[in-house]
């Protein structure tokens, strides 16, 4: 195991991201019926990459913070007050940077990732709001402090998976193509 918490954070978040997207890829081929689905690996790696260097480290961090700042959940009340502040606090200014970081890995002009972040926010935060207090509450309640990220990436594979989904779908923004028109990603 890496002694390095980090760095093991963003190991694991990379490999959650990136098999959030292959099972989000494999669940729509299905839905569409196609026999012979083609993974799109260059997305995949994105989503790896996100999870590698923005997911791993910023929720590693963002954890310790609600830890000091909240103590431990030791009581469901103090669980729901430490989820609350991290849902209101925490989760908002990931999914902006998580939409913006995409954007720019997908080649998206940094006008076209505001946009993107512009139109995927508000229903990746209201759809997050339904899931993660769930998962959050376990969390405070149940893990110690050490798994905290492992058991958020564990929920993550689903949740990776729904942001997979709103990315190609509510985040999709049209990019310039040479000569000015543009074409739905």
């Amino acid at each position: 195991m890496l002694a390095h918490p980090i760095l093991r954070s963003a190991l694991i978040s990379g490999c959650s991201n990136a098999a959030g997207d292959l099972l989000c890829q494999c669940i729509r081929a299905r839905a569409a019926g196609n026999k012979e689905m083609r993974v799109n690996w260059q997305q995949t790696a994105w989503f790896g990459i996100v999870g590698l260097t923005l997911h791993g480290p910023y929720f590693y961090n963002a954890y310790r913070w609600l830890d000091t700042r909240f103590g431990t959940a030791a009581t469901l009340q103090k669980a729901l007050v430490k989820t609350a502040a991290g849902q209101v606090t925490v989760f908002p200014v990931y999914i902006a940077s998580f939409f913006g970081y995409m954007g720019l890995l997908e080649g998206l002009s940094p006008a076209q990732c505001v946009s993107k972040v512009q139109q995927a926010m508000a229903p990746t935060f209201m759809t997050g709001c339904l899931f993660w207090p769930v998962a959050n509450t376990v969390n405070f309640m149940v893990v110690p402090p050490t798994g905290r990220v492992l058991f958020a990436n564990g929920a993550g594979l689903i949740w990776n998976s729904w942001l997979s989904f709103e990315n190609s779908t509510k985040g999709a923004v049209a990019a310039a193509a040479p000569g000015g028109s543009g074409s739905k990603r």
